[in-house]
């Protein structure tokens, strides 16, 4: 069930979507259910979500973190929505009275239609191409590897979030998975729980297929990776 003081954050999610205006996507995630699913959202047409999107994996990794203990908020990072268009993201932690995290209000600015008008602009006093080659970043022709790999990213479930992730961790061990001995399942399993993939609902099941192993072993990996943190912080 949804704390009742989300409950006030619904209204404003559609308040500010329309004040802001359509190049700004507000997102209200609910931790209720410990998925932080999203329960509002204004614009989603900026990063192809709806109501039910999981948490993107940034988000997932600074609350495995515990980052909302410390600060209230995070501004100005990267992300890249599906469409290959450079956002901005703000993220403010909202906490109960005992400083309980119970939601995210998350605000993504797509500034592609001011970035076509700086180039219009700029083309009246430059040559053909000049613009694009030296003042724009082109994500159509620039290689995948001039991508950020940390940068944010979006999805509309659970298996993509965990299937984007695990795609990059299996990528550079480049081994396919069934080759994979238990020990390297193991640190992947520690790798994904230190990104806070575990706390999406189902994020175990659907972890236990992806590395063709039983759901038994992803949660006793799981209890040897919580371990380890309580032999860090002890």
């Amino acid at each position: 069930m949804t704390h009742s003081y989300l409950k006030h954050y619904i209204q404003l999610v559609e308040f500010l979507g329309v004040t802001l205006g359509p190049d700004h996507e507000v997102a209200l995630h609910d931790f209720a259910d410990k998925s932080g699913s999203i329960i509002a959202i204004a614009n989603g047409h900026i990063s192809g979500r709806s109501i039910g999107a999981p948490l993107s994996k940034n988000s997932l990794e600074a609350i495995s973190k515990g980052v909302y203990r410390n600060q209230n908020y995070i501004v100005y990072n990267a992300a890249l929505s599906p469409k290959g268009k450079m956002l901005r993201t703000c993220t403010f932690f909202i906490k109960d009275s005992y400083e309980n995290l119970i939601g995210l209000l998350c605000i993504n600015f797509d500034d592609s239609r001011y970035q076509s008008l700086i180039q219009n602009v700029l083309k009246l006093c430059h040559p053909d191409n000049y613009v694009e080659q030296k003042y724009f970043y082109n994500h159509e022709t620039a290689p995948v590897e001039a991508i950020d790999n940390d940068i944010e990213s979006f999805h509309s479930s659970m298996e993509d979030v965990v299937d984007d992730i695990l795609e990059k961790i299996i990528s550079q061990r480049g081994m396919p998975i069934e080759r994979l001995l238990p020990e390297e399942k193991l640190e992947i399993v520690d790798l994904m729980h230190e990104k806070g993939i575990f706390i999406l609902k189902g994020a175990v099941k659907y972890a236990a297929q992806s590395l063709k192993c039983s759901q038994a072993s992803i949660y006793r990996y799981l209890k040897k990776s919580k371990e380890k943190d309580n032999s860090r912080k002890g």
